[in-house]
């Protein structure tokens, strides 16, 4: 049987049954095994691919302003050659986050090469945030001879698939499957919905194969998008189960998405009993989901990190 090895396939293959994930790599001194037994559960239920974030340096800086220390999260390739090898039997794709953010031309032309070494075909192509000072995050500067925005390093990354290398070098053709975000609710605020459309579909003329949200629970929000900006490549929704009280205030004020005041009314009835906070976050996401499939979502994209209840949610989502 033939193993699909790119995301593109899979979705097309199998539109409205894929289901896929986010995982973190372990924190400085942790270990995969961490990460292991958050997505192996997972992948005996059926998940077809696992993306690896890619987390810029957070700066800690003492009292005179000097920096203290640099603390990040290593490992995002290694993580996804790691799952690969491990969840081959499986055939589960492993899906590595390249950014622009604290890379060079040349940097991410390497990571490409290097990834490509490892046997990965699929990979999303993001911005990345700025790097944070003491816990907040800065304003995003490109590195020397680097990008500003995802468009640029995807068109990178689609030069390599036509066999073209920095400095005019012609070598050998690196065919990567090309993710990149998109933002239905708007990547900022004041961003206009025809400037959230135009930045989004800068992405895909500059070749990326499909898209997958910023996490949200308006699905309106999303149907919405999807029916305006006309985007011909799959868009896939991005869920988060909410499962604790502070995720009401905390997910907005960092993803900027909107919590319907029907869900918010639910969670503060079981104000201090997270436990049903919890119950109540996985039923809600699982209507979520099954409305996003009713009414034609291509594939579901979870973001398994922060404890996320995943598993129950995936366990019921086709009864």
């Amino acid at each position: 049987m033939l193993c699909l090895l790119k995301v593109i396939d899979i979705i097309k293959k199998n539109y409205g049954k894929t289901i896929s994930i986010e995982v973190e790599p372990p924190i400085l001194g942790g270990s995969i095994k961490q990460v292991c037994e958050t997505i192996y559960p997972l992948v005996e239920l059926g998940v077809s691919y696992i993306d690896i974030t890619y987390h810029p340096k957070d700066i800690i800086k003492n009292g005179n302003g000097d920096v203290f220390y640099q603390r990040k999260r290593p490992g995002t390739n290694g993580v996804a050659g790691a799952i690969k090898n491990k969840c081959e039997e499986s055939e589960v794709i492993t899906v590595p986050h390249v950014i622009c953010t604290g890379f060079t031309k040349e940097d991410i032309q390497d990571t490409l090469i290097e990834l490509s070494y490892h046997g990965i075909e699929s990979i999303m192509a993001l911005r990345g945030d700025p790097p944070k000072i003491n816990g907040r995050l800065t304003k995003f500067k490109p590195e020397k001879n680097g990008y500003s925005y995802a468009k640029d390093l995807i068109k990178q990354i689609v030069d390599l698939k036509e066999g073209k290398y920095l400095e005019g070098l012609k070598g050998e053709p690196i065919d990567f499957c090309i993710g990149a975000a998109c933002y239905p609710e708007g990547y900022y605020k004041g961003q206009t919905a025809d400037e959230n459309i135009e930045w989004t579909k800068a992405k895909v003329d500059s070749g990326a194969d499909y898209l997958v949200t910023q996490l949200f629970f308006n699905n309106d929000a999303y149907l919405k998008f999807v029916e305006e900006s006309k985007i011909d490549v799959p868009i896939i929704p991005g869920i988060f189960p909410i499962s604790l009280y502070g995720h009401v205030e905390k997910l907005p004020a960092v993803f900027g998405c909107e919590i319907p005041d029907g869900l918010i009314d639910k969670i503060e009835r079981y104000r201090g009993n997270e436990q049903d906070i919890k119950k109540i976050g996985i039923e809600e996401c699982i209507k979520q989901c099954n409305n996003l499939l009713d009414n034609g979502a291509p594939s579901l994209h979870f973001f398994a990190n922060r404890g996320a209840p995943i598993e129950e949610v995936i366990k019921n989502l086709y009864d």
